[in-house]
């Protein structure tokens, strides 16, 4: 068979789009089989692509006995256990690379500020060195026009005046030459310090800007894998409860409650292990406790209400002071010497204020943790929301809402959760934490996440970008490293 040219071109041709077509089909259904997995297709009836989602004839061969369908039942609620877990996991994830980069947000503030003040110290500097430079020339042109001597010293050199007071005139004008070489002297080694310290503020506020950016794009990453295990387990979830449903003969909606049952109770399990761990001892390596006689009845985080304070300790009998002795009559005053003139002191510029923080609330009259507590619940929801660094007027994170919410109380909280918890004077166990204590995630000294307890076992929280400031039960998060003892203001 012999191939003309054009029919040599048209078998290529089609040769070419055949291949093609083998080659883009694959790729097409691997497209597909990843959006179904993500929950990205709007098409009803679609089922994650995951190899742990148990097939429809894994389904079916499992309702021909009753053991079987009992197996199959309690593997799959096995796997939305661990798609809980893995959750938990990821939400615990990105909120320990939200507080890193809350954190790097406070150091990069506090270190701008440094740079500020540094330079404002060095600019001072560097004017009182060019005034001391400024003597210095006019002395030095003094002494050129002159001779070398001082025209005050003209008549101690023509022998005219009185000796004494010729000499004392001397000595005056030759301390003040050398208080001025000393004055500018000292400007100028002032000057050199300070533009050194000024220039290493600016690198130290440099390097936390870069450490923060990079702090911001691990939050962003891990904020964006949270949300998407969110969608896959909620689409993963969706899957297993129809199957579920499907083996027990009743309804998805019966089963979804059943699965959040199953959830919550090993939520509480889990807490109440935690909190019998910590038990009534001390925090380790403290040696914090609740003061004898002074402590009320606990509220644990995992059962509701809370005992009513204990009545304050009366105050101390008022000790009686004798009276003072008259004193004795003073002696005649002596004469004080007359002043010697010091060198002048390189004066030292006043400090540039540092930027004033963003308004807390004002303290309210007999303010409270009760006080901080509705404070912070008042900043639940619109307008209110999370935000990376923020202490107010409407963003907060979670270290800066309790800040705020405290400060309102008028009590001064330190900046970041480590600090929160560490300088806190109590700390108790979970099993007798109140209302007003803060709870705390992660593992000392460093803290990663921070809430306000409200008995009954929830918090009021800024919890991330998604969900806000909200009201959380405290079971839901006693996964994500929830730290066995609470700090007490």
């Amino acid at each position: 068979m012999s191939w003309t040219g054009s029919g040599r071109k048209t078998a290529v041709l089609c040769t070419a789009v055949v291949l093609l077509g083998t080659l883009a089909l694959p790729a097409q259904a691997s497209a597909l089989t990843l959006a179904q997995a993500r929950g990205s297709l709007p098409a009803a009836g679609r089922v994650p692509a995951s190899p742990e989602i148990p097939s429809p004839e894994e389904i079916a061969a499992a309702k021909s006995s009753e053991s079987a369908t009992a197996a199959e039942v309690t593997r799959i609620d096995g796997l939305l256990a661990d798609a809980s877990a893995a959750q938990e996991a990821s939400l615990g994830a990105s909120l320990q690379a939200n507080n890193a980069y809350g954190e790097a947000l406070v150091e990069l503030a506090t270190r701008r500020d440094a740079a500020t003040v540094a330079a404002a110290r060095a600019a001072a500097a560097e004017a009182e060195q060019a005034k001391a430079r400024k003597q210095v020339g006019q002395l030095a042109g003094d002494l050129y026009r002159n001779g070398g001597l001082n025209p005050a010293l003209s008549s101690f050199v023509s022998g005219t005046g009185q000796a004494l007071e010729d000499a004392a005139t001397l000595e005056a004008v030759t301390a003040g030459r050398a208080r001025a070489f000393q004055s500018a002297e000292t400007a100028a080694a002032a000057a050199q310090s300070l533009t050194e310290a000024a220039a290493d503020a600016n690198r130290a506020a440099d390097e936390a800007a870069t450490t923060a950016e990079a702090r911001k794009t691990d939050a962003d990453r891990a904020t964006a894998a949270q949300r998407q295990a969110v969608a896959d387990a909620k689409a993963q979830r969706s899957a297993l409860v129809d199957q579920l449903a499907s083996l027990r003969n009743t309804t998805a909606a019966l089963e979804s409650a059943r699965v959040d049952a199953l959830d919550r109770q090993r939520q509480q399990e889990r807490l109440a292990a935690l909190t019998a761990a910590a038990g009534s001892a001390p925090q380790p390596g403290t040696g914090s406790q609740p003061a004898s006689g002074s402590q009320p009845a606990p509220a644990s985080p995992g059962g509701g209400g809370s005992a009513a304070p204990q009545p304050a300790a009366p105050a101390p009998a008022p000790v009686e002071v004798p009276p003072a002795a008259a004193p004795e009559p003073a002696p005649a005053p002596v004469p004080a010497p007359e002043p010697v003139q010091a060198p002048a002191p390189v004066p030292v510029p006043d400090p540039v204020p540092v930027p004033a923080p963003v308004p807390v609330p004002a303290p309210i009259a007999g303010g409270s943790n009760q006080t901080a507590i509705s404070v912070a619940l008042g900043k639940t929801g619109s307008p209110y929301f999370y935000q990376y660094g923020g202490t107010g007027a409407y963003g907060f994170d979670c270290s800066g809402l309790v800040q705020n919410a405290f400060a309102a109380a008028g009590k001064y909280l330190p900046r970041t959760a480590s600090q929160q918890f560490a300088q806190a004077p109590v700390h108790v166990p979970l099993s007798q934490a109140r209302p007003g204590d803060l709870l705390v995630w992660g593992s000392p000294p460093g803290f990663y996440h921070v809430a306000i307890y409200l008995g009954g076992g929830r918090v009021v929280q800024a919890l991330n970008p998604d969900a806000g400031i909200t009201v959380t039960d405290v079971a839901a998060m006693s996964g994500m490293q929830l730290y066995g003892y609470a700090a007490r203001y």
